[in-house]
């Protein structure tokens, strides 16, 4: 069982790294240089919800920042190995 879950584990990140080098391929193949700009969020109505503190329904944009940059630093660690 445990040799079972190593594979699904091991073929699950190797997806993974294919679907991040396509990434990296179809980011560079735009051929423009990455923009500082960031993005003005859409405006989002809020939810009623019966709790007394708001849940957010979507991530913050720190959030995404801090997944991008874990990307690029999965991609420049694969780089150098």
């Amino acid at each position: 069982m445990e040799q079972h879950q190593n594979e699904v584990r091991r073929a699950a990140a190797q997806a993974f790294a294919e679907s991040l080098d396509q990434l990296q391929k179809t980011l560079q193949a735009d051929g423009r240089p990455p923009t500082t700009a960031q993005p003005q969020p859409e405006k989002v109505a809020p939810v009623p919800n019966s709790n007394s503190k708001a849940t957010p329904t979507r991530p913050a944009l720190a959030d995404w920042e801090a997944a991008v940059a874990d990307i690029e630093q999965f991609i420049e660690a694969r780089r150098s190995s």
